[in-house]
């Protein structure tokens, strides 16, 4: 069966996701796409043109800014406080102290935040570096990073898949999800059209970006790259978006901090008001309490 695409080549930039609802047929027809012959060298220029090369870039943190980013919190401002006080008093000590407690927090919140930035970086080296393409009616190999939606890609035993597919023709493919789904076994792949809305680890018919074949081959038509990819995609909202755990934990914080400010302010009006203490030793109590209640781990 051919499919071939209309003169035009402006081509749909549909996330990947809503490709598996459609018959390979429509979704040929929807990326303007050629079965069996694949793209000519002047679509596949142009598409390149338009959708970029498919690779993984992003934005660089400066580390100095995760850094800096770490004291911006109200219990480490209020630590910071403590220690201007303690070194105003010159309890120099309890400056240091309670300073080195802010920069090992500080510390461990810069090195866990480094290892998730990595994430995107962890990506690259799970995609392929070349992918085996159908154009012109030929099938030969190209960096994977000039793929372009609506391209025709042959999968093999061994391969990465080099972008999000959906799969025309398949002889036993069997696909190792984990980095996507956490599924162990290999899972098996065909074409056939899938209805309604399915979780992603029962995409039957689709072949995601960082996934390995383990077994059997396949052709497909390319229908995302570069960051509109799943993996990507998926990556991209687990950074951008706070699980429930982490909002709750912010929220005892903030609630905490505050209750123990309230408390700290009644404590030091009282005790000034009985004049049970000298003003140094009764603020040296006060910070003494705000700095042994205070959750720095939050």
């Amino acid at each position: 069966m051919s499919t071939k695409s209309s003169e035009t080549d402006d081509v749909p930039l549909l996330n990947s996701s809503d490709f598996y609802q459609q018959s390979w047929t429509e979704t040929v027809d929807t990326l303007q796409g050629n079965f069996p012959d694949g793209l000519d060298t002047q679509q596949a220029t142009a598409r390149l043109e338009k959708f970029g090369y498919n690779e993984v870039t992003s934005k660089k943190t400066p580390k100095w800014q995760i850094f800096l980013r770490q004291f911006n919190n109200v219990i480490v401002y209020i630590l910071l406080v403590a220690v201007a006080l303690t070194l105003l008093m010159r309890h120099y000590s309890d400056a240091i102290v309670i300073g080195l407690v802010v920069i090992i927090n500080a510390l461990i919140g810069y090195m866990q935040e480094v290892n998730a930035s990595n994430a995107l970086d962890k990506i690259k080296s799970m995609l392929s570096v070349e992918a085996t393409v159908i154009r012109d009616g030929e099938r030969y190999d190209i960096p994977s990073r000039e793929l372009v939606p609506g391209d025709l890609v042959y999968l093999d035993a061994g391969d990465n898949v080099p972008a999000d597919l959906r799969i025309i023709d398949s002889d036993n493919l069997r696909i190792q999800e984990s980095s996507l789904t956490g599924e162990a076994d290999s899972v098996l792949k065909g074409n056939m059209l899938l209805v309604g809305q399915i979780p992603l680890a029962e995409r039957s018919n689709m072949a995601y970006a960082s996934t390995a074949v383990t077994n059997g081959s396949a052709t497909g038509i390319v229908v995302a790259t570069g960051l509109q990819t799943q993996i990507s995609q998926s990556v991209a909202d687990v950074s951008a978006q706070k699980t429930p755990l982490i909002r709750e934990l912010d929220s005892l914080g903030r609630g905490i901090s505050w209750l123990i400010i309230v408390i700290a302010v009644v404590m030091f009006g009282f005790g000034w008001f009985l004049q049970i203490y000298s003003l140094p030793t009764l603020v040296m109590a006060i910070i003494a309490m705000i700095v042994g209640s205070m959750p720095e781990g939050l």
